[in-house]
């Protein structure tokens, strides 16, 4: 359990919806704490005992105070003396609070003992139950009182009269009082508990099997395409390079889908790069190492015995010699810079200069190339730190291809400007143009625009522009390349004036 995507799903939803419940339930418990908790059923109960309190003093006080000889006032005093008695057993029997309260509040009796005879409560609210009638002798009231410790309490009173008392008589109330309930936990549940909780409980159950219903939905929808991914990595790994994935499911699905398709298409660019660079260092291997050979075996054979037969022997495996010696290096350069274990040697360079060596040094091969070759390199040219050798090489490289690429009668052209934070150098030519499916990849390693030109010993690897792209970006700066077919290329590089590395 929790191993997969649709169960963890599943426990995180039931996780959300057990705490949002929970948080619920303590903001609903919390806000019927601070209500007040219904009466009707204690003020019911109230007015029953109070209704039994009278008949049964009415049945066995009454007539013995109308067979007094007493007058009216003496017989209401003896009548209280004897309904206290009765009234401070009946307490004790059904555990009810009694009291004779007269309508200013005054108590003059207490069943509990707490309030002696001439204490005062406040009486803070009094509602007839049945409205007061002159021809009503037993009207109804309820409300509440407090008492001087500060307790509320809930009663229900009726005046209190013997048979056959004159109505004009201030007579006391008979008065049973219950404590005003206080909203603990204990009586929130027992009062709201099957009001409000348990519908709770209920719709909790059913939003936890909406929950796990829609966890599966969505676990469904974003596992079925990570699923295509884990096959198509599998197949990729084995050597299937053709595998994309549907873009589908959720926007983050969405974009894991596109990067691992973008992905795939750099495997398989990259092996396709290996591939030709298997063949192309074959191809250039080959025919330097047999040249070597053939002419050394030549020498050893001596079939190459008079004095210049030999030195064009010697020359040429020199020669070749030398052009084995470059590929090897540029191997390492590249490989060197992908590392990051290159080092530059910094210092601040006279880029003008610098430009200028490089096209004097190509200008004797652009007119033998029977090409014009523009140098526009202001003398105001400010410097730039970076390591000399290197970036002649980059400018070396880019020059070079361009006078390659540049038929007979055509242009090149080496400009430099400065910017406000630093000098972008451009190398433009009248050429062959590169196509725009090559656009993209004329910077990768190994790539060669025209993989059915006949080569010769002026084609390289396709390193060149690789190496050329990594050099510029070690000093911070940018290269880019825009060409038209059939109208020439133009290589831009920008390097900064503060040094970046």
């Amino acid at each position: 359990m929790g191993t997969t995507l649709r169960s963890r799903l599943l426990l995180s939803y039931v996780a959300v919806l057990l705490i949002l419940l929970a948080l619920v339930g303590f903001v609903l418990l919390a806000f019927l704490a601070t209500r007040p908790l219904p009466t009707d059923e204690i003020i019911s109960d109230l007015t029953a005992v109070l209704l039994d309190v009278r008949a049964a003093e009415g049945a066995r006080l009454g007539a013995g105070g109308q067979q007094s000889g007493m007058g009216w006032r003496a017989r209401l005093s003896a009548y209280e003396q004897l309904l206290t008695d009765y009234l401070e057993a009946l307490s004790a029997q059904r555990g009810v609070r009694a009291l004779l309260i007269d309508g200013d509040g005054t108590v003059r009796y207490d069943s509990k003992g707490e309030l002696a005879a001439g204490a005062s409560v406040t009486l803070v609210e009094q509602t007839p139950l049945v409205p007061t009638n002159r021809m009503r002798l037993n009207t109804l009231v309820q409300g509440r009182f407090r008492d001087p410790q500060g307790d509320e309490w809930l009663y229900v009173a009726q005046p209190l009269f013997p048979v056959m008392m004159e109505m004009s008589l201030d007579l006391p109330y008979l008065t049973v009082a219950a404590p005003v309930p206080r909203a603990t936990l204990r009586e929130v549940f027992r009062v709201f508990g099957g009001t409000f909780l348990r519908p709770l409980a209920q719709a909790g159950l059913i939003a936890l099997v909406i929950a796990a219903a829609l966890s599966v939905l969505i676990a469904e929808s974003v596992a079925r395409p990570l699923r295509r991914m884990s096959v198509a990595a599998r197949r990729i790994a084995s050597g299937d390079y053709r595998q994309r994935v549907r873009v589908e499911g959720p926007r983050e699905v969405q974009a894991l889908a596109r990067a691992f398709n973008d992905m795939a298409e750099q495997v398989a660019v990259a092996q396709q790069a290996q591939r030709d660079f298997l063949a192309n260092v074959s191809h250039d291997l080959r025919t330097p190492l047999t040249s070597i050979q053939g002419f050394s075996q030549a020498i050893a054979e001596g079939v190459a015995s008079d004095p210049a037969a030999a030195r064009r022997a010697a020359q040429i495996i020199h020669d070749e010699t030398a052009r084995l010696h470059r590929m090897v290096e540029s191997l390492l350069d590249l490989a060197r810079l992908e590392a990051g274990h290159l080092e530059l040697r910094r210092q601040s360079l006279a880029l003008g200069d610098l430009l200028r060596g490089v096209g004097e040094s190509l200008s004797v091969k652009a007119r033998e190339h029977q090409l014009d070759l523009v140098l526009s390199i202001p003398p105001d040219l400010p410097r730039v730190p970076g390591d000399g050798d290197r970036l002649a090489q980059v400018f070396t490289n880019l020059l070079d291809n361009a006078i390659k690429h540049t038929p007979a009668g055509g242009s090149v052209t080496l400009s430099a400007t400065a910017t406000r934070d630093g000098v972008t150098v451009t190398v433009r030519d009248t050429g062959e143009g590169i196509p725009p499916e090559d656009l993209s990849r004329i910077f990768e390693r190994f790539y060669q625009v025209d993989k059915s030109r006949r080569r010769n010993a002026e084609s390289g690897l396709g390193l060149g522009l690789a190496i050329a792209r990594q050099i510029v970006e070690a000093h911070g700066g940018t290269i880019k390349v825009s060409s038209t077919v059939g109208q020439g290329s133009t290589f831009t590089v920008w390097l900064p004036l503060k040094a970046a590395f």
